[in-house]
């Protein structure tokens, strides 16, 4: 079977991937809040908002790669290595 038809490729590979790029999404949205929120950078610490959404995107991030690479080892392709 070819690896594109996979079931466990699908599965974990792609949902890993797109969680991983929903973690990227959000720190770019961090980023341009960072940038647009002048006014707290030097008051003090950000609004609990930002580190919630700061949180998720890394968490999301983390959880998509580790998600691929459980993903790739379970492919049965790579029993041999």
């Amino acid at each position: 079977m070819r690896i594109a038809y996979s079931q466990v490729f699908t599965v974990n590979i792609i949902a890993g991937y797109l969680m991983g790029l929903l973690g990227a999404l959000l720190s770019l949205v961090a980023a341009l809040w960072w940038v647009q929120a002048q006014e707290w950078l030097d008051s003090g610490p950000p609004p609990p908002a930002f580190r919630a959404l700061t949180a998720a995107a890394f968490t999301l991030f983390t959880i998509g790669i580790f998600w691929q690479l459980v993903g790739y080892l379970r492919l049965e392709y790579a029993v041999g290595w």
